[in-house]
């Protein structure tokens, strides 16, 4: 029976120190690494035949390695004003069940 273990790339490197969610940042990394630029500067995975870099796999990526790292700017600003943190949900169109750009 095969082993399903797998080698991915993200296990061969350290966490850095400000991760919260291990989880994710390792998830991002192992995208970026699949969708690493070539020398001309477009995607070298085969899912994005001939993208010109970066490709929307890599820029949420990078994103979620973002968002799984502590916020260290956040969280040395004093909490005077929580509004410019506020989150907006998108809107619904009504009946389609889609959400408004």
């Amino acid at each position: 029976m095969p082993s399903a273990s797998h080698n991915y790339p993200s296990q061969q490197v350290g966490l850095p120190e400000n991760v919260t969610d291990p989880l994710l940042w390792r998830l991002g990394f192992d995208v970026a690494r699949a969708h690493e630029l070539d020398a001309s500067g477009r995607c070298g995975n085969l899912g994005c035949p001939d993208e010109p870099g970066p490709c929307p796999a890599l820029r949420q990526a990078e994103r979620a390695m973002r968002l799984a790292q502590q916020d260290t700017l956040r969280e040395s600003s004093p909490a005077d004003d929580s509004s410019s943190d506020e989150v907006r949900m998108p809107q619904r169109v009504p009946g389609s069940g889609l959400r408004a750009a």
